[in-house]
């Protein structure tokens, strides 16, 4: 499905997260991206509350699936294949929050995408 409104949410997540990647900190916008937490799905999913700022190699990460956000507590995890390496200090990091969205919200948008991934992996998608 072509994305449609990428800019506005991109615009939109950089303002909820103050121009700082949700996870690094890191502040050069160029190099910044939303993260879809839920896929893409059409305009519906292109919410504030179902994205993360992230930085361009993190969010390579998230899509696919080397890096997660674990709903319970909002900190990040990483595949084993990544604790040795020069992102094993990200490991148990707590998520910068956007203003503007409820931790709740944010939770209930990870057990989603979570429940998506279970699903997939045992063919049910």
């Amino acid at each position: 499905m072509a994305r449609q409104g990428s800019g506005l949410l991109r615009a939109q997540a950089l303002a909820a997260y103050r121009g700082r990647c949700a996870i690094s900190d890191y502040d050069v916008e160029q190099a910044l991206e939303a993260a879809h937490i839920v896929p893409y799905l059409g305009d519906h999913t292109n919410l504030v509350a179902n994205a993360l700022l992230l930085r361009a190699d993190l969010h390579t990460l998230f899509d696919r699936q080397l890096l997660d956000i674990d709903p319970s507590d909002l900190r990040v995890r990483l595949a084993p294949e990544l604790r040795g390496t020069a992102y094993a200090g990200l490991e148990g990091k707590p998520l910068r929050l956007p203003k503007g969205v409820k931790p709740a919200d944010l939770c209930r948008m990870l057990q989603t995408r979570r429940s998506h991934m279970l699903e997939a992996a045992s063919g049910g998608v």
